[in-house]
C-alpha cells in the first residue's frame, strides 16, 4: 500500500488528538509568539491572541523556524483583520447610535436662534417655526401659561398681547389667516363694551367672553398637540430610515478601512502561499509555479 506522499498527495494534518498533545501545541504557540508583544495593543487580550496562534499552529503544523514564522505572520494578519472588523463595527455604531442625538442637538440650537429675534426686526411669531419640536413645545407652554393667567385674573391686554405676539407675531395686514390673536382682540373688545351696547346688540358678558376665549385656547392647544404627535411620528420614521441607511458606513473613514482590508487580504494570501510552498518542498512534493498578481494603478 502506497503512502500518501508516494501518491503525491498531501494529507491534511489532524493535529494533536490527546489532551497532552493539545497542551504541548498551545505551549509551542505561546513560546514562539515573537510578534505578540508588538501586535497586541494594551486594550486587547494577549490570551486571546495566544489562543489564535495555538489554533493556527495546530491546524497548519509548521516545522522549522521559517514555517513557524510564517504561521505566526498569518496569526498577526488574522488579528489585524479582527481589529479591522471591530473598527468597522465602531464606525457603523458611531453613525447609527447618534442620529437621534445629533438631530435633537440641531433642533435645540435652531430653536435658540429662532427665539432670539432682534428688536429691530419684525416678529413673525414662533408659530411659523413649529416644524422644530422645541419651538412647538415652547408655543404650547406660552398658551398654557396664558390660559392659566386668564382663568385666574381675567383679561389683561398688556400682558396677554405680549404672550400672544410671542406665539403669533406682530399684527400686520399681510397675514393670510386669522389666528388666536385675532380671536383674543375680538373677545377683549366685546368684554369692554358697555351694558347698553351688550343689551342692544345681544353681546356676551365679560365672563362669557373670557369663557369663550378659554375654549378657543383649549382648542388651539389640542390642535398643536395633534400636530406635535404627527410631526413626532414623521421624525421617528425619518430617524429610523436614516439609521438603516447608515448601517453601511460611508466617507473617507470607511474608504481607509476598505483599503486596509484589501492590503490584509493580499498579505494573507501571499503568506499562506509561501507556507504551502515550503511545506510541499519539505514533503518532497511538486511545487506549483508562483502566481504573480499585478495590480495596475489607475
Amino acid at each position: 500500500m502506497k503512502s500518501s506522499r508516494q501518491n503525491g498527495l498531501v494529507s491534511k494534518a489532524s493535529g494533536p488528538r490527546t489532551e497532552q498533545g493539545k497542551q504541548r501545541a498551545s505551549q509551542n504557540a505561546t513560546k514562539h509568539g515573537i510578534f505578540s508583544k508588538v501586535i497586541v495593543l494594551k486594550n486587547e487580550s494577549r490570551t486571546e491572541y495566544g489562543r489564535l496562534v495555538a489554533r493556527l499552529w495546530e491546524s497548519l503544523q509548521p516545522e522549522g523556524a521559517l514555517e513557524e514564522l510564517l504561521v505566526e505572520k498569518i496569526a498577526t494578519i488574522t488579528w489585524r483583520k479582527r481589529r479591522l472588523l471591530l473598527a468597522e463595527s465602531a464606525e457603523i455604531r458611531k453613525n447609527m447610535e447618534f442620529v437621534e442625538w445629533d438631530q435633537r442637538d440641531r433642533d435645540q440650537k435652531e430653536a435658540e436662534q429662532i427665539g432670539s429675534v432682534p428688536t429691530d426686526e419684525t416678529n413673525h411669531g414662533l408659530i411659523r417655526e413649529i416644524y422644530n419640536p422645541d419651538v412647538l413645545e415652547c408655543c404650547l407652554q406660552h398658551l398654557a401659561e396664558l390660559r392659566q393667567k386668564i382663568e385666574e385674573v381675567g383679561f389683561d391686554s398688556q400682558q396677554d398681547v405680549f404672550a400672544l405676539a410671542k406665539v403669533y407675531g406682530d399684527r400686520d395686514e399681510k397675514r393670510l389667516y386669522e389666528d388666536l390673536y385675532d380671536s383674543y382682540e375680538t373677545w377683549l373688545e366685546t368684554s369692554e363694551c358697555s351694558r347698553e351696547e351688550r343689551e342692544c346688540d345681544g353681546l356676551a358678558s365679560p365672563a362669557q367672553c373670557r369663557k369663550n376665549f378659554l375654549q378657543e385656547i383649549n382648542e388651539e392647544i389640542r390642535r398643536l398637540k395633534r400636530d406635535q404627535e404627527a410631526r413626532t411620528s414623521i421624525q421617528t420614521t425619518r430617524t429610523e430610515l436614516e439609521t438603516v441607511c447608515r448601517n453601511v458606513p460611508d466617507g473617507p473613514g470607511f474608504d481607509r478601512l476598505l483599503r486596509y482590508e484589501a492590503s490584509l487580504e493580499r498579505s494573507f494570501d501571499r503568506t499562506l502561499s509561501q507556507l504551502e510552498r515550503l511545506q510541499r518542498m519539505r514533503l518532497g512534493q511538486p511545487v506549483l509555479p508562483k502566481l504573480e498578481v499585478l495590480h495596475s494603478v489607475p
